[in-house]
């Protein structure tokens, strides 16, 4: 059964031409997908559905056998846990320092304080952030805060991780690094969506991986 299953939705707002016209998708339980598209509307509007921050139409997206539409907000945000999404602008809280950031998806899920700590503290040192470990999120450089926002969306192990443009604020190395963490995410065993304009990331990735690409021409 497709974790992610998109069936026909059709998406417009209002005066504007389609977003999304019989659109098709499947995601599966360890897949490496890169979604491609110019448009930037389109993959914010994807991301909510997704998030289920816009309620899509019925019987369009499914988680499982679910028809998300139909989720009630108690059910919207026990979905939500279970989704990891690593944003362009990275969405740090801007006055928790690193270790609090990375602790934060953590005390939402109500796991016990010593499981806490000790998944913080490992992360930390995997990561090499000892020194920035009490620094608030503005003092970051663009590399650490997407390797925090990284790590953030992977570590309360996610059912599927949602990377909307995580490079478009970054350099080609610092693109190449980030696109070398996700492919160790998903040999660990997470399911990647990787939504994307970058087709020379996308070349990148497949050199060194096996993925799936699809298109979206808007």
């Amino acid at each position: 059964m497709p974790l992610i299953d998109i069936q026909h939705l059709t998406w417009w707002y209002k005066d504007q031409e389609p977003l999304f016209n019989d659109f098709n998708f499947t995601l599966k339980e360890n897949d490496f997908c890169f979604v491609m598209g110019k448009s930037g509307v389109w993959k914010t509007t994807l991301v909510k559905f997704l998030m289920r921050q816009l309620r899509p139409p019925l019987r369009s997206v499914f988680h499982g056998k679910d028809d998300v539409a139909r989720y009630n907000d108690t059910e919207v945000q026990d979905y939500r846990r279970w989704i990891g999404v690593i944003f362009q602008d990275f969405k740090l809280i801007d006055w928790k320092t690193t270790a609090q950031n990375l602790r934060y998806p953590l005390e939402i899920s109500e796991r016990a304080p010593s499981s806490i700590q000790d998944r913080v503290e490992k992360m930390i040192m995997m990561l090499w952030l000892e020194e920035q470990r009490e620094q608030r999120s503005p003092s970051l450089s663009g590399w650490e805060k997407q390797r925090v926002a990284i790590w953030r969306a992977l570590i309360n192990n996610p059912e599927f991780v949602i990377a909307d443009e995580p490079t478009g604020n970054l350099d080609r190395e610092s693109s190449k690094n980030i696109a070398d963490i996700l492919i160790q995410s998903h040999k660990a065993g997470n399911t990647i969506l990787f939504i994307t304009h970058d087709q020379s990331l996308v070349e990148y990735v497949q050199s060194k991986h096996e993925v799936k690409v699809v298109s979206i021409d808007t």
